[in-house]
């Protein structure tokens, strides 16, 4: 039993490596690849593989777990609808408006077919659980947009979706563990490890000229993948995780989803138009180089989701912890509508701290 668990572990990771090299030829001969403009300012053409090495290493997984997972026919054809649809967006550019009818399409299918839906949210406002009752397909709806969204509109630098989207599959892998819920667990560390190629590519560990991108098919992908995780673990009767730790576990994409689409709507954008208002934006803007960038978000989302895993072991009330994510929010908001101001503290912070490494 062992080696097949550690094996449902190995192979997707090798399946994954090996995609990301044998299919990078035929996405620069089709034109699979992203090329550099105002917002991008990558050097070449890099191919946009990410996703369909995550696909296959993920699908690997299922087929070696199929009689352990929940809705397998379901959920692989929800990602794979959602992969065709992110290679499509990727080398034609398809309309935001569609994709986002495709994927309430795809929720719709989810909660109907698989009973996945945000029927509670809790004991967020008190000692009672918050039942959505007939809201629950709308509201479960709208949550899985935003979470696919969230993830998708955080990959702007080397790294990060695969940073980000590692720290929530691992931890929701820890409170997974800490129930005795070995299956949920193996699947995410799997997720882990099915990403590590990429980012490993992503980084450029095995040189420049091998760099590739994820995509939308596989931040759409990650996205969708874990809404489904988080409502598998969070709904139902002796669900494992709160409601509310999900929102920890996927802190900074969430918030920072919210606040960039807040800004537009206020400047009279559209909240589909790309724009450099991210928080890794903001922190390059400051001086941080990318690497720089990359390493606090992850560490800031690291200590968010430990936060959040803290509250559900010492047991601290949901309301509070919803409290101290609103508070977290309208803290984060403050500052990016205040951006220059953030970025010369930043800078200011960088000066004293060269001073005093050159003094000492």
């Amino acid at each position: 039993m062992k080696f097949y668990m550690w094996l449902s572990l190995l192979l997707p990771f090798i399946v994954s490596f090996s995609a990301l090299i044998l299919i990078r030829p035929l996405a620069q001969k089709i034109g699979l690849v992203d090329k550099p403009n105002y917002r991008k300012r990558h050097q070449g053409a890099i191919p946009l593989i990410g996703g369909i090495a995550l696909f296959i290493g993920n699908l690997s997984f299922y087929l070696l777990q199929w009689n352990e997972m929940r809705f397998p026919y379901l959920y692989l054809f929800c990602v794979t609808v959602l992969l065709i649809i992110g290679v499509f967006d990727d080398r034609f550019d398809i309309s935001p408006f569609l994709r986002a009818i495709i994927q309430i399409i795809l929720a719709s299918m989810m909660i109907y077919y698989a009973h996945l839906e945000l029927a509670s949210l809790g004991q967020i406002i008190g000692p009672f659980q918050l039942q959505l009752g007939s809201l629950s397909f709308v509201v479960t709806v709208l949550i899985t947009l935003a979470v696919i969204n969230a993830f998708n509109m955080i990959d702007g630098i080397d790294g990060l979706l695969g940073g980000l989207s590692s720290v929530t599959f691992g931890a929701v892998a820890l409170l997974m563990l800490l129930d005795g819920q070995t299956g949920l667990a193996v699947w995410c560390f799997a997720l882990i490890l099915v990403i590590l190629p990429y980012a490993l590519f992503n980084l450029g560990v095995f040189g420049i000229k091998n760099k590739v991108f994820m995509g939308d098919s596989g931040s759409t992908l990650i996205g969708f993948t874990v809404i489904w995780i988080l409502l598998l673990s969070t709904q139902g009767s002796g669900h494992p995780i709160n409601p509310v730790t999900a929102l920890w576990v996927i802190a900074i994409p969430l918030i920072d989803m919210v606040a960039v689409i807040f800004r537009r709507l206020r400047k009279g954008k559209s909240p589909f138009r790309p724009d450099r208002l991210h928080l890794h934006h903001l922190l390059m803007r400051a001086g941080l180089s990318s690497r720089q960038a990359l390493f606090l978000i992850t560490l800031v989302a690291a200590l968010f989701a430990g936060f959040g895993i803290l509250g559900e072991i010492i047991y601290i009330d949901e309301w509070i912890m919803f409290g101290l994510f609103i508070l977290l929010f309208f803290v984060y908001y403050y500052s990016i509508t205040r951006a220059w101001r953030v970025t010369r503290f930043i800078k200011r912070m960088r000066r004293r701290a060269s001073r005093y490494k050159k003094i000492h």
